[in-house]
This record gives structure tokens, sequence and C-alpha cells, in this order.
């Protein structure tokens, strides 16, 4: 009896615990219960800031203009100066071109003409000679007739001496006018002879000075066509040169893109082989014509002073269209779409409420809202998806 007393005290006393431990439970499960009851979501106020439209395209660095070096000779380069990225001035030589072929017969116009030369002075000089024989020829027929015409006068000479002593003296003077006339058409034919012989000689000469081609510009080198040895035509450009080694950034837009932009308006370019950081680039041309194989137009930037990156390097371009000085904005992935229809949450007093929005430009991870909202509003940027409207919300990180 006793024995059987003592447990129903334990199973008393078992049940007590039991409550006891139901009881505390049961106070512990209250606030894990309100917190269920509740969606975790984070805030964004919706603000107002000047937006654009941006779209990102891949260019290239070029020259701004580039100049193509011809050479004016074919033939084997003989050395080569210049290699591509250095920097050369205007009348800096830059390959040369075997002249063998060209000057081969050179020496033999030049022994021609010494030869010419000396054969025609010889000539002149005989000429010149023959005058002076003549010149004494009519002094002596000049003295004659004076002589002639004294005797005459004192009846020592008859007038018939007289006319034969005049007429003597004509046939002196024209033998001396005849001599004249020689040393004139040796002088003549020397000077014709000589004049063709050294025209051949200049031409040779000419035609050797193009084997050495000089930069006809100041500026960057970005392209060498020839190797030492090899051939040079002059149907290929052997050297490009960016003048003033001047670059910009060129990449090719869509008619929807382009119809946005215009010069001195300024665009974001990453050059990685600079830095991965972007700078800001000012437009300096937008094309009037697309390209007739892409149905693109071909945008150029500025690249501010003292970025000198590789010739050809790749770029990022992100150009912005649209602008808007005070547009309203919010991060695009608080957006939510049901088929057409685009919406968003807000926190009003710890309850979200859906709002049905309008969309205009997008950005960069943004997007403008033009219906729908209208700044100031707690907007749910994460945890959004996890919403109805009247979804009663906590707040767990931004601003309310």
């Amino acid at each position: 009896m006793k024995q059987t007393k003592r447990f129903l005290a334990l199973g008393m006393a078992a049940c007590l615990l039991l409550l006891g431990a139901c009881g505390n439970n049961g106070a512990g499960d209250s606030s894990a219960e309100d917190e269920l009851k509740t969606t975790a979501v984070e805030v964004q106020t919706v603000a107002q800031g000047e937006m654009a439209a941006s779209n990102t395209l891949a260019g290239q660095v070029t020259p701004i203009e580039s100049i193509q070096v011809f050479p004016m000779l074919s033939g084997q380069v003989q050395t080569l100066n210049v290699a591509e990225g250095q920097v050369v001035n205007q009348g800096d030589t830059l390959f040369t071109i075997d002249t063998t072929t060209v000057t081969s017969t050179l020496s033999a116009l030049q022994q021609s003409y010494n030869a010419t030369k000396t054969a025609t002075d010889q000539a002149i000089s005989s000429a010149q000679i023959g005058v002076q024989n003549a010149e004494l020829a009519v002094t002596q027929a000049q003295t004659s007739l004076d002589n002639t015409n004294a005797l005459f006068e004192v009846g020592a000479a008859s007038s018939q001496q007289v006319t034969q002593a005049e007429q003597a003296l004509q046939q002196a003077q024209a033998a001396l006018q005849q001599a004249q006339a020689s040393v004139q058409q040796a002088q003549a034919s020397q000077q014709s002879s000589l004049a063709q012989i050294q025209a051949s000689i200049d031409q040779i000469k000419a035609q050797a000075a193009l084997g050495t081609v000089t930069a006809p510009v100041s500026g960057k080198v970005t392209e060498v066509n020839i190797t030492l040895g090899g051939m040079a035509a002059q149907s290929t450009p052997a050297v490009v040169i960016a003048k003033d080694s001047a670059l910009m950034v060129s990449v090719f837009a869509s008619e929807n893109v382009r119809a946005g932009l215009q010069v001195g308006d300024v665009a974001d370019v990453t050059i990685e082989s600079v830095s991965s950081d972007p700078m800001q680039c000012s437009i300096r041309t937008v094309a009037e014509t697309a390209d007739a194989q892409t149905n693109l137009y071909e945008i150029t930037l500025y690249l501010p002073n003292g970025i000198n990156p590789p010739i050809g390097a790749f770029a990022d371009v992100t150009l912005y269209t649209d602008r808007r000085d005070s547009a309203i904005q919010i991060p695009t992935e608080a957006i939510l779409t049901d088929g057409e229809e685009q919406y968003v949450f807000v926190v009003n007093n710890g309850v979200a409420a859906k709002v049905v929005i309008q969309t205009g430009l997008v950005g960069d991870g943004v997007t403008e809202v033009t219906g729908g909202l209208t700044g100031g509003e707690s907007l749910v940027v994460k945890g959004q998806s996890y919403l109805s409207d009247g979804t009663a919300v906590r707040i767990v990180d931004g601003e309310e």
C-alpha cells in the first residue's frame, strides 16, 4: 500500500515538471513566431538625379591621321632604321633601297661627259686660234690699205692698187667673222653635247636619291611592312606613321545609339593595357553615314593628354544617350515583372505595398521610373521576390 502511494506521488511530480516545462516553452516561442510571420527585406529611398541610357561597346585605339609611306623606287631594302612604336621626326631616314642597278651606268656617263668636254674644249680652242689669226690678217690688211692710200695721195700708187687693198681688207674681215662664228658654233656644240649627257647623269642621280626614304611628317611609326634584305615595292606602303603621334579611340555604334550622340559628349573609356579604371573622353566625330558592310556608324573619341596606349589596343567604351537632369531612378534589380506589367514593393509602417510602375531609360544598373513613384518612398531592393501586397516585413538593412 505504501509502495503504491509512493508511485502515485512520483507520477504527480513528473506531471507537474512536464506541465512546467510546457509552460516555459510556450513563452519562449512567442517572439520567434512573430519573426516568422514577417519577411526580412532591405530598402533604399527612391531618389532623383542625373541619368542617361548607357551602351557599352568594344572600341580600338587608332591614329587620328595615318600617313602611308610608299617607296618611289622598287628594290632590295639595304638599311632599315625604324621599328613599330618608334617616334620619328620629319626628315629622318626611314630606310634605304639598293640603287646599284640604277647607278650602274653612271660611271660610264661621267667618263663620256669628261671625254666630250675635252674634245669640245679642243675644238673651241682651235676655233679661237683661227679668230686670232683672222684678227691678225685684218690688222695687216688695214695697215696695207692705209699705206696704199698714203702712196696714192703722193702719186706713188694707182687707184687699182687702192681697190685691191680695200678688197683684201674686206676679205680679211669676212674671214674674221667666219672664225668668230666657228668659235660660237663649237661652244654651242659643246653645250648641247654636255647638256644631254648631264641630263642623263642628273636623271640617274635623282632616281638614286629616291632610294633614301625619309619621314614626311613627325609622329609614331604604327606599321613597318618591309624587312632588312627584303624587297620593297612601290605598290605597298612600307611604313605607316601616326602624324604627331596623335591617337583616338574608334567605336562603331548602331543607328539608334548614334542618334543620341553629338560631338563634345563625354563617354567612359577603359583601356585595360593602360588601366582598369575608366577615363572620361569627349566625342571627337560622329559619322554621318554608316559603314557599307556593317551598317554601323563610326564614333571617335579624344584621349586625355598624357595617355599613350599601344596602337590597336582594345577599349571598352560606354556611350551615354538621352540624358536627364532630374530623373526618378531605382536599381534595376528591384523591378519585378508579371507579363507586361512592371512593379516594385515599397514599405509603409512595416507592411509591403505593391506599386505598378512605368519605366524609361535604362542605365548602368539603374532604371528611370516615369510613373508610379514620386521620390522619397522606401523601396525594397532585396527580398522583394518573397513579397506580396500587404506582407508584413522586417527591415534588416538599409533605410526606412
